[in-house]
């Protein structure tokens, strides 16, 4: 009887484990399926207006305006006076039970391309998921986010308004004029771009600028974490302007002089209360 008994068991857990691998693979190619893939030539189209649920957004450089969505959510696209809208919500069909398999956890991805020095206008609230903005030219953003990361890179940047509670900001090879940047809980990291006029913000976290060219010209503030700069290349007509609270000026770059290389052309103003402010 107790040979039967464990036998039934080791069944029973065999099979069970069976169904729910299936039900695994079924639903990994559900949540990877292309659920949305159109492409837009109307030639008036110059706004692009996003209101996202979960997903990962892209958006890069193509031949013409296209919208793909992989994911189980809802998502709705259509153009109106000019803009592009896209909007994904919570899918009806999920409901709000706890979930056990791995594979709702995983991303969904909202993919749009841009045709060259056609956008003018993005604006984009997002609750969840990163945002990729690769090899564009944007003359005016306003970018809501409640989380997650930030990667920009290859692009031209112009009245950019970024805020998000928190999610690591990440900027590389990218020319920025006119923006500002502000997270709560996290760090900021500037690699090898153009600033005219640039203001970046954290509460808590580091703000590292690497790379950097000999002119830039842009404020920094963080109330807990260092500020760091590291040039490239030789500094050049730049006035330094640092007030670290509790921290230290550390300007170990040879080229400034009284905290000056030049002229004033281009100002940097760097404000902490815990944490240091190093130049180099």
């Amino acid at each position: 009887m107790k040979k039967l008994t464990i036998s039934g068991l080791v069944i029973f857990v065999v099979f069970f484990l069976a169904a729910t691998l299936v039900w695994f693979v079924h639903d990994k190619d559900i949540y990877k399926r292309l659920k949305y893939n159109e492409t837009f030539h109307q030639s008036s189209i110059s706004k692009l207006n996003i209101d996202s649920y979960s997903s990962d957004i892209t958006i890069t450089q193509g031949s013409s305006f296209r919208v793909k969505y992989y994911g189980d959510n809802s998502i709705k696209v259509n153009t109106q006076k000019g803009s592009l809208n896209v909007k994904e919500s919570r899918s009806s069909k999920r409901g709000y039970s706890f979930n056990l398999n791995p594979f709702k956890r995983s991303k969904f991805n909202i993919h749009i391309t841009i045709p060259p020095d056609k956008l003018k206008q993005l604006n984009i609230d997002a609750k969840l998921g990163k945002l990729n903005i690769n090899n564009i030219d944007i003359k005016k953003a306003r970018i809501r986010k409640d989380g997650e990361n930030l990667n920009i890179k290859e692009a031209k940047l112009d009245r950019i308004d970024y805020y998000s509670d928190h999610g690591t900001i990440n900027i590389k090879n990218s020319d920025i004029k006119n923006s500002q940047f502000k997270v709560i809980h996290s760090n900021i990291v500037v690699n090898h771009c153009t600033l005219k006029n640039g203001l970046f913000i954290t509460n808590e976290g580091k703000l590292d600028f690497k790379n950097m060219p000999s002119q830039i010209d842009m404020k920094s503030s963080s109330k807990k974490g260092d500020i760091n700069i590291d040039y490239k290349t030789k500094p050049k007509d730049t006035l330094l302007k640092l007030h670290p609270g509790m921290g230290d000026n550390n300007i170990k770059n040879p080229y400034f002089k009284d905290s000056k290389v030049g002229n004033s052309y281009n100002i940097i103003e760097c404000y902490n209360v815990k944490g240091d402010i190093n130049i180099k």
